[in-house]
């Protein structure tokens, strides 16, 4: 029989364990590595067939996902950056240096009311169809129910082209164009009418402005220039660079528009 005599007793160590206020180590251990009822009868679900469901593991799986689809969208839809020219009043001294020179200037203020000018233009002259190079005037007709379904014209079968430009020279009414607008243009081959559909943000106020403008975006390309008017009938150059003359008709036109023009998400 077991008795409290002596404090080294069997049965006052072991009271002196149960009564001690700090579990002992490999109790611990037992609790961390314990596992739930709830967890025992989804294992055992488990190892009859069913499926274990882990509802914390796919939740940060979709949420990686989406991550992941966010950045890829954001990088889709980001736009070129505008600049737009610090000189006031750029465009009244370019529309009174091209007037001048001969040309016919028609400021708007929305696309929208350029190409409805347009449709007026169209039907005065008499037009069948005009011609154009860029997306961003197709997205303009397009969306302003301009000549749709107009399918099989080419440039020497239509009555009038319009493209884009790279600058408005404010100094001396001069346009600049890059090589996918026109800009190897001859006589024989181009309508009688040329049309220039720009925003304000083209504004330069000299000749050098434009052309360092046009370097810094189009590098190893040779420029075009309009110049109405003038003598020159072949190409110059500008500090040992080429600067190609845009031959063609001095029926030339600039539709001047107060309001960005979208850069084109065709491809």
């Amino acid at each position: 029989m077991l008795t409290e005599t002596s404090g080294n007793s069997l049965l006052s160590r072991l009271k002196n364990v149960f009564s001690s206020s700090e579990p002992a180590p490999f109790i611990e251990s037992a609790q961390e590595n314990s596992l739930s009822v709830s967890d025992t009868d989804t294992l055992e679900q488990g190892i009859t067939g069913s499926v274990v469901e882990m509802p914390q593991t796919e939740s940060l799986i979709s949420q990686s996902v989406i991550e992941r689809e966010i950045s890829l969208r954001t990088v889709e839809v980001s736009a070129p950056r505008v600049t737009m020219p610090e000189e006031k009043d750029l465009d009244i001294r370019f529309a009174t240096s091209f007037s001048e020179a001969g040309g016919k200037f028609v400021f708007c203020e929305t696309i929208k009311e350029a190409v409805q000018t347009l449709k007026l233009l169209k039907s005065e002259e008499g037009w069948s169809h005009v011609f154009f190079w860029e997306n961003e005037i197709r997205d303009a007709f397009l969306d302003n129910n301009f000549q749709k379904g107009a399918i099989g014209f080419t440039i020497e079968n239509s009555d009038a082209a319009i493209s884009l430009c790279e600058n408005l020279i404010a100094d001396d009414g001069t346009i600049i164009l890059n090589p996918k607008q026109a800009s190897r243009r001859r006589l024989p081959c181009f309508p009688k009418t040329h049309i220039i559909l720009t925003d304000i943000a083209r504004l330069a106020g000299s000749e050098t402005e434009g052309l360092e403008k046009f370097y810094q975006k189009h590098k190893g390309e040779l420029p075009s220039i309009i110049k109405l008017g003038s003598c020159n009938k072949g190409h110059f150059y500008d500090k040992q660079r080429l600067i190609l003359n845009a031959e063609g008709p001095e029926n030339v036109y600039v539709f001047l528009i107060d309001e960005i023009i979208p850069a084109s998400l065709r491809p």
